[in-house]
């Protein structure tokens, strides 16, 4: 038993000791050992990685890695990271025609989720000042946006999360410039390399070369910057009577509407280095490198252009605010410097053939404040103009066209100069695509469908769609592009007739040392070429100093004074660079050639940089905006009815300008088959010359057009000293000078000077390389061409909005004074078009030789067919559309009595085409005035209108069908 009972417990002591064993054991094997890590070492991450070190002795914004075989990278970020807000600037800096264009930027900050970083762009289109209520609200209410996100690879050695920035910037595109910038299916197979790796202080710069949709290797520069929120700079308020981009937000903490959206201008924090000196240099500079590709012959005038500009800073004193650097291959200066740098302004030359120049700048977006700005130059306006007529005309026409006239268009497009000016083979195509953008709101007006994903498609880029404004599109280049083409031929004809006057060398007078001669860059004098890139450059220039365009600016000197000795080279020609403004080339007006372009900036201009830049009260500044010399419009008043608001016009009195013009166009057409062309010359060039002056005849009839029915709008406020009204009617004597040049220049057979032996001359080179003169017919379609300008001229004379804005400033003018009506205007134009019908004709009139010509005929059935239109119910919308409708309809009786009166005084006198012609129109007008109209009337004008057209009378009791569309006779 004892041993039974020692045996027990020896079993017992053996079992608790097997139990406590393994539990003891279980607790020793159980005991914690060091923590596991949350990323693995970033010795392993970085290993075959080499470090990028751009600068010695300085601790980098972030800490960039490589593996150049692979196109591998990562960055560490600092360690206060999320505190920070950051700028990244994209460009495209090869592999695109317009490769150096700003491409984009975005304002974001970093936030950690665990073990990710999401990238974010803060909310800055809404705020609120004034009450913490307010500002929590609208802080709850528009949140920030998640760009992307990126997995944290490691812990750096400086504390800071690792990502990867390959898969980042190549691989994900939320970052990228336009959906087909990138083959994303070549670059996740890895198809790209590193191009650019840089770490500086406060920013770094990366680049990667990527196949780009097509397969095209493109370089993406993406520019990284610290962007502190406070750096000491000072917004300013925009004001509307001084033109500058803005940067805006709403404030809803304010509850007045007037107050709520505060409008900043985009400027350069520009300081002086010693406050107490009325003249000091600048703390901060704003400094231009023009890049190495910029032609040697070209820089120094490109450096002058900018240049000119230091002028208007000494005003608010500041001297030598602006500093250009040359960067220079042969000699390395400033190699080393990425123009695509947030930190470096470059002015950068491309070699593309096209004609464009654009100056954009990238800003704060809290502040407006200039950080960064690119100005691209390109080489094809200094070449050749190569605008096709039919690319250069209706761009021409449509100058000054505003939505309502589009909208006009869009459903008569037998008025539309781009179906008109378009060869018969093109029309159907251009008419679906009008179709497709006038559905668009504003009919399609270019403002209303702006992409701001790139810049530089869009006529109004930078504009809209966006909080802070930049110059994203900028057609200067190409008006300059035809001035330098007339230029050419005037050149041209200038040299062949002085090799005509010049009498032979005799042997037995004493010769003389020649003249030196005059420096020509290609092929154009230097005084002329030279000038006109300096002028384009400070245009360019002004944008990126915040300035937008001026187009009333051209508008301070008469044609005369321009060409006098009063003005040339003492005085600029216009109120500011900002202009659009044609070339003065000169052949009557003034008593000297005045200079060709501007030679420096204008009183404008020195006036805006006073109120942007100035440290005193702007209060006086302001008060200023009524002198005759700081008149402002600007791209969105270029479809109102201000005719000074216009590209390309020129002078104070543009009808001076326009009857320059024609004269010059006489001229050069006059001398296209004597001196334009020479042996050895394909006839092409005198189809080429003679569409450059029917563009510069079209280009003055569509300028004068827009006086007709035109009203001056001014910016002044209620008490500026000198104050004018908002809205001033544009003198009667203008409008009828203008409405005359027009109809008895553009409907007359003489303006356009064809005959046998010029028509006979056009040629046309055809190569299968250039698929629109492969294309064209080698005979030049002269009826089509003709009537597609004078076609052109009449939508602008007697489109709706024209005849609306004519009517309407009747009730302007008080009832004592004179006045250009509506029945005046359309009994000119109709005037104008049958004067053959006013006289008795003379002589003996044949097939060969008819009383009305073929082109007058043309016109005269395009006038009685846009009549009929304004006579149709929906003819012409709105309160003025009764009045324009009935007078129309009684042009057209005036115009079968003036028919009915010719016939029967001479129709023995009519030739077969006139006879045919005014037999054929009578019965048109009459069968039209004849229709019945039975509307339906909607609850808003002829809104909702059933309208059915039966031509001749009909029987009681006809069964009437919906719509009856009236059918050429």
């Amino acid at each position: 038993m004892r041993r039974y009972v020692s045996l027990c417990r020896g079993l017992a002591a053996t079992a608790l000791l097997a139990i406590f064993g393994t539990q003891i054991f279980a607790q020793e094997t159980d005991k914690p050992g060091p923590p596991k890590p949350d990323y693995p070492p970033a010795e392993k991450i970085l290993e075959g990685y080499e470090k990028v070190v751009t600068k010695a002795n300085i601790r980098p914004m972030y800490t960039l890695w490589t593996r150049q075989k692979d196109g591998q990278m990562y960055a560490e970020l600092p360690r206060g990271f999320a505190q920070k807000k950051y700028f990244i600037a994209t460009t495209i800096a090869s592999g695109s025609a317009y490769a150096g264009l700003q491409a984009g930027d975005v304002y974001v900050y970093w936030r950690q989720y665990d073990k990710h970083l999401a990238l974010l762009t803060p909310e800055v289109e809404f705020r609120a000042t004034g009450d913490k209520e307010a500002e929590s609200s609208v802080k709850r209410l528009f949140t920030d946006r998640v760009l992307m996100e990126v997995p944290i690879v490691t812990m750096g050695p400086g504390g800071g999360p690792i990502i990867d920035i390959d898969a980042m910037l190549v691989n994900n595109p939320s970052l990228n410039f336009a959906p087909a910038a990138v083959n994303y299916g070549l670059t996740r197979s890895g198809v790209f390399s590193i191009e650019t790796a840089k770490a500086f202080e406060n920013n770094v710069e990366i680049a990667f070369e990527v196949p780009d949709s097509a397969g095209v290797l493109k370089i993406l520069h993406y520019s990284i910057s610290d962007i502190p929120d406070n750096s000491g700079y000072k917004p300013r308020i925009a004001d509307s009577r001084v033109g500058y981009f803005t940067t805006t937000y709403t404030d809803l903490g304010k509850y007045d509407d007037r107050e709520t959206h505060i409008r900043y201008i985009n400027r350069w924090h520009l300081e002086k280095a010693d406050p107490k000196l009325q003249l000091s240099p600048p703390k901060n500079p704003i400094v231009f490198f023009i890049e190495h590709t910029t032609p040697v012959r070209y820089r120094r005038w490109v450096r002058e252009g900018i240049l000119s500009w230091n002028k208007a800073y000494e005003k608010v004193g500041i001297s030598d605010a602006i500093e250009v650097y040359y960067q220079d291959a042969a000699s390395g200066a400033h190699m080393d410097k990425d123009p695509e740098d947030v930190n470096y302004n470059f002015v950068r030359w491309l070699n593309n053939d096209i004609g464009m120049a654009i100056g954009p700048s990238r800003v704060h977006p809290l502040t407006g404040q200039i950080l960064d700005a690119d100005i691209i130059l390109t080489d094809g306006w200094i070449r050749h103009y190569q605008k096709q007529f039919t690319e250069t005309l209706p761009k021409v026409a449509m100058e000054g066209f505003g939505p309502d006239t589009l909208a006009w268009l869009a459903d008569h497009p037998e008025w539309d100069p781009r179906i008109r000016l378009a060869p018969p083979s093109m029309r159907k195509s251009i008419l679906q695509e009008i179709a497709k953008t006038s559905s668009l709101p504003y009919a399609g007006h270019p403002m209303s469908h702006v992409s701001s994903r790139m810049l530089g498609d869009d006529e109004f880029d930078g504009l809209v769609g966006r909080s802070s404004q930049v110059n994203g599109m900028c057609l200067a280049a190409e008006g300059i592009s035809f001035d330098l083409a007339v230029m050419r031929m005037t050149f041209d004809m200038l040299q062949a007739d002085a090799a005509k006057d010049d009498p032979k060398p005799d042997a037995k007078k004493e010769e003389k040392p020649e003249e030196p001669k005059e420096q020509m860059l290609d092929g154009m004098p230097e005084s002329f070429v030279g000038p006109l890139v300096a002028h384009l450059v400070a245009h360019e220039v002004g944008h990126t100093l915040g300035l937008r365009h001026n187009f009333k600016a051209s508008s301070i000197h008469t044609l005369a004074e321009i060409n006098s000795d009063a003005v040339k080279g003492k005085l600029p020609l216009a109120g500011s660079v900002m202009d659009y403004i044609g070339a003065n080339i000169r052949l009557e007006a003034g008593s000297l050639q005045g200079d060709y372009c501007m030679s420096s900036i204008g009183p404008y201009d020195m006036w805006a940089i006073e109120y942007g830049y100035t440290f005193g009260d702007l209060k006086p500044v302001l008060a200023r905006v009524a002198e005759p010399e700081l008149v402002f419009a600007t791209d969105e008043d270029t479809g109102g009815p201000d005719p000074l608001a216009r590209r390309y016009d020129f002078s104070k009195e543009p009808l001076d300008f326009a009857e320059e013009e024609l004269r010059l166009a006489k001229h050069h057409r006059e001398r296209l088959l004597t001196t334009f062309i020479k042996d050895g010359d394909s006839w092409d060039r005198v189809r080429y010359g003679y569409e450059l002056v029917l563009s510069l005849q079209t280009r003055a009839f569509s300028m004068m057009s827009n006086w007709v029915g035109g009203a001056f709008v001014n910016r002044d406020k209620k008490g500026d000293p000198n104050g004018r009204n908002p809205i001033v009617v544009v003198p009667v004597e203008q409008q009828r000078k203008a409405l005359s040049f027009v109809t008895s220049n553009a409907f007359k057979d003489e303006t356009f000077g064809l005959t046998p032996e010029l028509t006979t001359a056009l040629g046309l080179d055809k190569w299968s390389d250039i698929s629109s003169s492969m294309m064209e017919e080698s005979t030049w379609p002269i009826h089509d061409r003709i009537m597609g300008i004078q076609a052109s001229v009449m939508t602008s004379l007697m489109n709706p909005t024209t005849l609306k804005r004519v009517y309407d400033n009747e009730a302007r003018v008080p009832a004592d004074q004179d006045c250009l009506t509506l029945p005046e205007m359309l009994g000119t134009v109709t005037t104008s078009l049958w004067s053959e019908l006013d006289v008795k004709p003379e002589g003996e009139y044949t097939s060969r030789k008819p009383l009305i010509s073929s082109l007058r005929r043309n016109v005269q059935r395009e006038h009685v067919e846009r009549l009929i239109d304004l006579t149709l119910p929906g003819g012409s919308s709105g309160a003025a559309g009764r009045a324009i409708s009935s007078l129309s309809a009684e042009q057209l009786r005036s115009i079968v009595r003036k028919i009915e009166a010719a016939q029967s005084a001479s129709a023995d006198k009519h030739d077969p085409y006139t006879t045919a012609h005014l037999t054929q129109i009578k019965e048109r007008i009459t069968k039209a005035l004849d229709a019945d109209y039975i509307l339906n009337p909607g609850k808003a004008g002829n809104s909702g209108n059933v309208i059915r057209l039966i031509f001749g009378n009909d029987s009681p009791g006809q069964q009437l069908p919906d719509q009856v569309v009236p059918v050429e006779p």
